[in-house]
C-alpha cells in the first residue's frame, strides 16, 4: 500500500517512481528500467488524485532523465500550494500545459519573479483556492502563456491597475463563476487579447449589458452555454463587439419557447458580424436577408420594438406580413366509391400504390 492509498502526504518524485519506474534498479541512469508497459520518454505525465503534497527529490537521475522530454503534465486533485508551483516549472524545461486543477495552491510565500516558465502556453487552475495575488504572480511567471481555465474560482479580482494587464493570454475559460458587471469589465482589462471567451452554468447578474466597444475589442469566439442570459438586450449588447464571428448560445432563458429556427434568426438579425451560430454552417448573405427580415415581422405589432429593428427596417423597407398558408403536401386523400346505388367517403394514403387500392376497396365493398 502507498502513501497516498493510506491517506498520507505523498511527492511527485515518489509517485513518477512507483508509477513510470522499475524502482529496483534506479541508478545508474544509464541502466534504469521503465515500468511494463511504460514509453521511455513520455510527452504526457499524468499523476492525479495522489495525496501530493510537494516535489520531492526531482534530482534523482532517472527521474530526470524520464521527464525531460514532457511535454503536457496532469497533476490535477492532489495538496500542491503555490510555493511548489515554480519549483514543477523548473524540473520540467519542455513543459507547455500543466494541469493544476483541484489542487489547494493557497498560501502567500510565493518565490522570486526573476524565474519564467517561457515555454508553458496553458495552465488549467480550476476549482482551486487561489487569490487574486497568487494568480497575479503565475500569471508573471508564465509570459508565454496562451490559454488560461479559471473554472470554479474563488479569486476576489482586484481593482485594475492600469499598468497591469496580461496581453498574451488569448484564450479564456470562466465557468461556474458568478458574473456581475464589475467582473466583466476586469477580466476585459486584464486580458484585453482575449480572442476566445466560453462561460458555462454562470449567473451573469445581466452582467452583459455593459458591454460596450471598449470591451474585449479583440473577441471572435463566445460561448454562453446554461447561462443566465434572460433579455434579448444582454444579446443584443454583443453587436458592440465588432470582432466577435462565433457565437454559442444553448440552453439560456431567453430563448425558452421559441421555435428553433426563429430563436436562430432572432439572434443572426441582433448581430451583423457572426459568421456562425452554435457550430452550425457558415451564415449565408441569404441566410441573414431571411433572418432579418423573420426579425422585422416578428417585432412589427409590437409596441416596445427593438433598437435593432429601426436599423433592420432602414435597410429593408417596411414589409407586410407573411400570408399564414399550409403548403405542405397532403398526405391523404378523400375517395367516393359508389357501387350498388351506393355511396361512402374513405381516405387513403397517397403511397398506397393501385394493387393496395384495389384490395382495400374490394374489402369495403364486401
Amino acid at each position: 500500500m502507498d502513501a497516498a492509498e493510506m491517506g498520507e502526504l505523498a511527492t511527485l518524485a515518489g509517485e513518477i517512481i512507483s508509477k513510470y519506474l522499475d524502482t529496483s534498479c534506479l541508478e545508474p541512469v544509464s541502466s534504469h528500467i521503465l515500468a511494463a508497459g511504460k514509453i521511455k520518454n513520455p510527452r504526457q505525465i499524468c499523476i492525479n488524485d495522489r495525496n501530493i503534497a510537494s516535489t520531492g527529490d526531482m534530482k534523482t537521475p532517472a527521474v530526470q532523465d524520464l521527464i525531460w522530454s514532457c511535454e503536457e503534465l496532469d497533476l490535477s486533485n492532489n495538496n500542491l500550494h503555490l510555493t511548489s508551483v515554480p519549483e514543477i516549472l523548473e524540473h520540467f524545461p519542455l513543459l507547455k500545459v500543466l494541469n493544476l486543477c483541484r489542487n489547494p495552491l493557497n498560501g502567500t510565500e510565493m518565490m522570486d519573479k526573476g524565474f519564467v516558465a517561457s515555454r508553458l502556453e496553458v495552465l488549467v487552475l480550476n476549482n482551486c483556492l487561489l487569490s487574486w495575488e497568487g494568480l497575479f504572480w503565475l500569471l508573471q511567471i508564465c509570459p508565454e502563456l496562451k490559454r488560461l481555465h479559471l473554472d470554479s474560482t474563488t479569486i476576489d479580482f482586484a481593482k485594475p491597475d492600469q499598468g497591469i494587464s496580461f496581453p498574451n493570454i488569448e484564450v479564456l475559460h470562466f465557468s461556474k463563476n458568478r458574473l456581475s458587471p464589475l467582473v466583466l469589465k476586469y477580466l476585459s482589462h486584464f486580458f484585453p487579447n482575449v480572442k476566445e471567451l466560453y462561460f458555462m452554468q454562470n449567473q451573469s447578474e445581466e452582467a452583459w449589458q455593459v458591454i460596450d466597444e471598449s470591451i474585449f475589442t479583440e473577441l471572435e469566439k463566445l460561448s454562453l452555454i446554461d447561462c443566465s442570459v434572460c433579455e434579448w438586450g444582454e444579446i443584443e449588447s454583443f453587436g458592440c463587439l465588432k470582432s466577435l464571428k462565433h457565437l454559442k448560445l444553448l440552453n439560456c432563458p431567453v430563448l425558452e419557447g421559441l421555435d428553433v429556427n426563429l430563436r436562430r434568426q432572432l439572434v443572426i438579425a441582433r448581430l451583423p458580424y457572426l459568421i456562425t451560430l452554435n457550430g452550425g454552417e457558415t451564415i449565408t448573405r441569404d441566410a441573414r436577408d431571411k433572418a432579418e427580415r423573420a426579425f422585422i415581422r416578428y417585432y412589427m405589432e409590437e409596441e416596445n420594438k427593438p433598437a435593432r429593428y429601426i436599423e433592420l427596417e432602414a435597410l429593408h423597407g417596411k414589409l407586410d406580413k407573411l400570408i399564414d398558408l399550409d403548403l405542405k403536401p397532403k398526405k391523404y386523400v378523400s375517395v367516393v366509391i359508389e357501387y350498388d346505388n351506393k355511396s361512402s367517403v374513405r381516405r387513403f394514403s397517397q403511397d398506397i400504390t393501385v394493387m393496395g387500392l384495389k384490395k382495400k376497396v374490394a374489402y369495403y365493398l364486401h
